[in-house]
């Protein structure tokens, strides 16, 4: 199946409501996501995502659509190991966001369940402690995937 993803590609459906609201996948409004209120600009920065857009009549929301993307990468300096880069397991089946083939055809539910089950038997969870510090290659792990409760503070470094 993992072949058959990469060969046919992804899409991702977003669909971003007018200002923030907890019903979206990211619980934010396109004007924020785009950084925006003109619509015209919403556009234009999500094309130079790669994104096409289709403006939705309820509530003033737009879907983008990126695709197609594959399941896999291999990132340079990786000595051509390829790297799991998607949301499959994320958004798949998602009411306002979603996860198909490129054509726009259903994965099947069991292969998104079995890499869910992988994920979870992969997972590291632990207890972090006043002056913990983690540092993490971003394009071999996944990360920030458990629920946290308040007060959270991320502090975030990018470098190469």
């Amino acid at each position: 199946m993992v072949e058959e993803l990469d060969a046919k590609g992804l899409r991702y459906t977003f669909t971003a409501l007018s200002k923030d609201d907890t019903k979206s996948m990211r619980g934010r409004g396109w004007e924020d996501a785009f950084a925006t209120t003109d619509k015209a600009v919403a556009e234009q920065r999500a094309r130079a995502l790669g994104m096409d857009v289709e403006w939705l009549p309820e509530e003033g929301g737009v879907r983008t659509i990126l695709g197609p993307r594959q399941l896999t990468r291999v990132f340079p300096g990786r000595k051509g190991r390829r790297m799991w880069f998607n949301t499959v397991v994320g958004m798949h089946g998602k009411e306002l966001s979603s996860a198909t083939f490129a054509d726009g055809s259903e994965i099947p539910a069991d292969f998104v369940r079995r890499c869910g089950e992988i994920i979870e038997e992969e997972s590291i969870q632990f207890r972090w402690e006043k002056g913990d510090v983690l540092i993490l290659d971003n394009l071999a792990t996944l990360h920030g995937r458990r629920p946290s409760l308040a007060p959270r503070r991320v502090l975030v470094a990018t470098c190469k």
